[in-house]
């Protein structure tokens, strides 16, 4: 029977699962294992006054450790974890913050995707995917890429006192390593001086007091945290450790819990969950049962409330009621409403027009949020201590709702610092967080970023603007302002468009000389967002006239051949034909450019023509229109064009672009037919003849034309011919080995009948060839 409800709990029927377990109770009597997997059962289906029940009885009949209440733990995070999503205006209001610590970004490193981190947060992580854009880099190498250049240069220049607070850190974070706690908090007491709003600096002061037992003075500064970043899930894990030092077990698993809302792949945050949960079952399992029973409902825990006020209100004491009770969702939702809240807070500072648009969606303001948090908070407390039921703990006093008691910003039970909520915010953090080992390990992992924490208040904001200028931001190879900043692996910053044109000639960044050759080679197109940003927040009119110039060159290369007065771009190798695949290699670096601009562009076309002498100019009179139809491009940049020949054209006057051909042309059409009916009969005959001669072709012959060409087209059966002729006439044209200048010669034809006659003339001649050998 019980391996019967191993597999309904494996194959998630937990109410199956349940059912046998409670049948095996009964028939066989309660045991550990059977009560644990009841309760397991009961957590799954959301049941958690059964399942708190079933794990107090459990550990009344055995022993239990923390790992028997991982079910616990992942349905509780299964309830509180949200899916969140970043508003787009929030990145403008961070373009400095690490996206993993929050921090001002400390030796910065800008991935694939186009996001930047602190180098020390991205090999703690040891993740191959982007934790904010959740993009996979599988051959991405840290060490292999640099600092990036122009932000570790505005860093440099907005905040002078950012390396001296560095090095104190940096010295802090060895004396940790060290196990000298009492050293590491003199010195990150000394880096606070230097950056009092770093909530790196108190996190990690918070965990160095917890390493000498220092509970209260760690709540302390985890409490700090929350209220510089309540978006940071890492803060409030600090928070749950340091009650979880203090016991007070309870408001330590409502603190982790937040925790794992905000990021729910903290697996440090749920082991200690586990513990907390632990202890407060253990407690509930005196020598008597009955009594354990009746103290449990006369004396309902804290938590036990919260599990009932929240999931089964049917199951409270009458005497209990949800309005005297802070319910344990609406604490976890108004977690994660903080996060996004926070930066709206700063949004509003930052740029008045984006709070004015989350007004607009009924979002009440931060600041008077927060008054109201305060004023329910200091409510809360009193209720605490002066209410008889509160202090005796027999219940909570029933009352009526007051004012503050239907506000939305509310905090956890017993909170000691206040943390304002509103919106959601998507944060993802990585769940190797530094120093939350059990004190047996001296291996302390500790952040090593640093910030002064000014940047996101106006008033620094408006330092930056005076400190930098629109030099700063300009790219080294045009000279004019970045636009789609890209961030090579040796930490330079160039326009996409600049670096690709570069890239086309050597493999190597235009400044440094490093090689390129795996950034060629995996094709980025992501341009470097925060940089991005700050162009758009800081030089809004140089970046908007810079995008319009951009935007210019690109319709002009989309109105390429519309018509007379449009060059079109002149590829000198070979013939196209009309209809007739044409696979191109693609190794020139003006022909690379041409190609990408015309893929950039829209038109994805380009004119082919022959070279009729030694010089650049000197290309055919004649050409045809190739449509591109694929680009696959080689790590080194070199690429394979799949086309397909179009119109056909007569140049009227060449010029140049860029190193590459170009030439206003008039594109040429077939003439009427005078005689539709003898033409038709021509060209049924010329067909037979040609497709007699290719089925004639040896076996390797036909092989590579397939290979190239493709197979023969079929004869067409039309009323007429189109303004180019039937296609496998075209083809034939291609494959048959004659002379370009008579290629040449038919592609200048305008008569249909005419470019039949000359096919039939050559077969003819090939044929009588074959067959005198």
């Amino acid at each position: 029977m019980v391996d019967l409800a191993r597999q309904a709990f494996t194959s998630k029927n937990f109410d199956l699962a349940a059912e046998i377990y409670e049948r095996t109770i009964r028939e066989n009597g309660p045991k550990t294992e059977l009560l644990l997997g009841l309760a397991d059962c009961f957590a799954r289906l959301g049941q958690f006054d059964k399942a708190f029940q079933c794990y107090s009885k459990a550990s009344r009949h055995g022993p239990i450790s923390p790992k028997d209440l991982k079910h616990l733990v992942s349905a509780l995070v299964n309830i509180v974890k949200q899916d969140i999503v970043i508003p787009p205006e929030m990145n403008k209001i961070v373009m400095f913050d690490c996206l993993l610590c929050r921090n001002m970004l400390f030796d910065p490193v800008t991935i694939p995707c186009g996001h930047t981190f602190c180098r020390p947060c991205l090999i703690k992580n040891q993740s191959k995917q982007c934790k904010h854009c959740k993009a996979i880099h599988p051959h991405m190498n840290i060490s292999r890429i640099k600092t990036n250049v122009l932000f570790s240069q505005i860093i440099d220049k907005c905040f002078p006192t950012y390396r001296k607070a560095v090095e104190v850190k940096q010295s802090a974070n060895d004396a940790m390593q060290s196990c000298r706690f009492e050293t590491a908090i003199q010195l990150y007491t000394s880096a606070l001086e230097l950056a009092p709003k770093d909530h790196l600096l108190l996190s990690n002061r918070s965990y160095a007091f917890s390493r000498l037992d220092k509970y209260q003075e760690a709540l302390d500064d985890a409490d700090h945290v929350l209220s510089l970043r309540p978006d940071w899930p890492k803060g409030f894990f600090r928070r749950g450790c340091a009650l979880y030092g203090l016991g007070h077990y309870e408001e330590s698993v409502v603190a982790l819990l937040q925790c794992l809302a905000l990021d729910s792949s903290i697996e440090t945050a749920k082991d200690y969950l586990s513990k907390a949960l632990h202890n407060i079952i253990l407690p509930l399992a005196p020598d008597d049962p009955k009594a354990a029973e009746l103290q449990r409902e006369l004396n309902p825990s804290l938590l036990d409330q919260l599990i009932r006020s929240n999931f089964d209100a049917s199951l409270m004491p009458g005497r209990v009621t949800v309005q005297t009770v802070h319910q344990l969702k609406q604490i976890i939702t108004d977690t994660v409403n903080t996060a996004a809240n926070f930066l709206d807070e700063k949004c509003q500072a930052f740029n008045p027009e984006v709070s004015k648009v989350d007004m607009a969606r009924d979002r009440q303001p931060v600041g008077h949020c927060r008054r109201k948090f305060l004023k329910a908070d200091r409510e809360f407390q009193d209720q605490r201590t002066h209410s008889p039921t509160y202090a005796t703990g027999t219940s909570f006093e029933s009352a009526e709702p007051g004012p503050s008691s239907s506000l939305r910003c509310v905090s956890a039970p017993n909170s000691r610092a206040g943390t304002p909520v509103m919106m959601k915010r998507n944060f993802s953090e990585s769940s190797n967080l530094a120093g939350t080992d059990d004190g047996a390990s001296s291996n302390v992992a500790m952040e090593t970023n640093h910030q002064g924490g000014e940047l996101s208040s106006p008033d620094s904001s408006n330092n930056v603007q005076l400190a930098l200028n629109r030099e700063d931001f300009e790219c080294s190879l045009c000279y004019r302002l970045l636009h789609l900043p890209v961030t090579t692996t040796c930490g330079h910053v160039f326009c996409r468009p600049c670096l690709d044109k570069c890239l086309d000639h050597k493999t190597e960044c235009p400044l440094c000389k490093s090689s390129l050759v795996e950034y060629l080679a995996e094709r980025r197109q992501a341009v470097t967002s925060a940089i991005e940003n700050f162009l758009e927040t800081y030089l809004p009119a140089e970046n908007r006239e810079r995008a319009q110039q951009h935007e210019e060159e690109l319709q002009e290369l989309a109105r390429m051949g519309e018509d007379k007065e449009h060059d079109i771009p002149i590829f000198v190798c070979t013939l196209g034909f009309p209809n007739v695949a044409c696979p191109l290699h693609i190794f020139e670096p003006r022909y690379r450019l041409m190609v990408r601009q015309c893929m950039e562009s829209g038109r994805r076309q380009f004119g082919m023509c022959i070279s009729t002498g030694p010089e650049e100019p000197d290309f055919s009179e004649y050409g045809t229109i190739l449509e591109i139809r694929d680009v696959q491009f080689f790590p080194d940049g070199r690429s394979l064009v799949d086309c397909v020949g179009g119109k056909r054209f007569k140049v009227i006057s060449r010029g140049q672009r860029d190193g590459y051909n170009t030439a206003k042309v008039e594109y040429i059409e077939d003439h009427p037919p005078e005689n539709m009916e003898e033409v038709r009969k021509l060209s049924e005959k010329v067909y037979k003849v040609c497709k007699k001669w290719y089925n004639e072709l040896h076996q390797g012959q036909r092989a590579q034309i397939l290979q190239h060409m493709g197979e023969l087209p079929g004869a067409e059966n039309e009323q007429n011919f189109g303004a180019h002729g039937t296609a496998w006439h075209w083809w034939m044209t291609a494959v048959l080995p004659i002379d370009p200048r008579i290629q040449l010669a038919m592609i200048a034809m305008t008569s249909y009948k005419e470019r039949l006659k000359g096919l039939g003339k050559v077969l003819g001649f090939l044929q009588n060839k074959r067959d005198s050998r």
